[in-house]
């Protein structure tokens, strides 16, 4: 999308997650690690702090790119539904780990939006529609030719 040129809102869910075979034995270098067993066929384990930093800075280097507008929403308070504070895999240090490292590698073409919320909550939501909202506004991305939307819905 970036290298096409299309505008995008760009949101970090689930990032701090690798999934894997839920019925099999875990790979050694995830032995040890939080895990959630998301049903019995996908266990997913948790990323250290430093993994974390190295996605970010992929994504940042990934968005660099980009020719048209990005507005990066960062969620300041968890990007999965189990690193909520008292959930299994939550993770404080792990969490500033990679909202450090997005806010030193955040491209200058990428506008950054840190947004005192969890990714799966309300606030976030509103955030994210906010931002669309305004690129809808000021031309930066336009509504659906009318009709369009509404063609050849399956019954």
């Amino acid at each position: 999308a970036g290298r096409a040129g299309i505008p995008q809102l760009v949101a970090p869910g689930c990032y701090d997650l690798v999934d894997l075979v839920g019925w099999q034995p875990l790979p050694e270098q995830f032995r040890g690690r939080p895990t959630h067993a998301h049903n019995r066929l996908l266990t997913s384990a948790v990323l250290t702090a430093g993994e974390r930093r190295a996605v970010a800075r992929e994504i940042c280097a990934k968005l660099a790119g980009a020719r048209a507008p990005v507005a990066l929403l960062l969620p300041l308070e968890g990007c999965n539904e189990w690193d909520r504070p008292g959930a299994d895999l939550h993770d404080a240090e792990g969490l500033a780990a990679f909202c450090d490292a997005i806010r030193q590698d955040c491209p200058g073409n990428v506008t950054l939006h840190e947004i005192a919320a969890h990714i799966n909550d309300a606030a976030f939501c509103a955030a994210a529609l906010a931002v669309f909202d305004e690129w809808l506004a000021d031309g930066t991305i336009r509504a659906a030719p009318q009709g369009l939307a509404n063609r050849a819905k399956p019954e």
